[in-house]
């Protein structure tokens, strides 16, 4: 038997979560004073994707850690460290 599309993805198929970006969202937050629900209501992005962001559940397209960023206060800031 053949697994359609709709089967389980395997561990190897899935995208790559990267949790530093969900540990520096979280510690930005916590710096500005404010909880998820504040932040939700500053960017328009809902709380449960702000949490799910921040435990490492879902990587965040660049116009939501935009979002977020202004939401703080804050800018948004890439870097390619060596």
């Amino acid at each position: 038997m053949t697994e359609g599309k709709e089967g389980n993805a395997s561990a190897s198929d899935r995208p790559r979560v990267y949790p530093e970006v969900g540990a520096a969202l979280l510690r930005a937050r916590r710096e500005s004073g404010m909880t998820q629900q504040q932040l939700a209501d500053a960017t328009g992005v809902s709380r449960i994707t702000i949490q799910r962001i921040e435990q490492a559940h879902i990587n965040p397209s660049f116009k939501t850690l935009e979002a977020l960023a202004h939401g703080m206060g804050r800018t948004l800031t890439i870097s390619f460290d060596a």
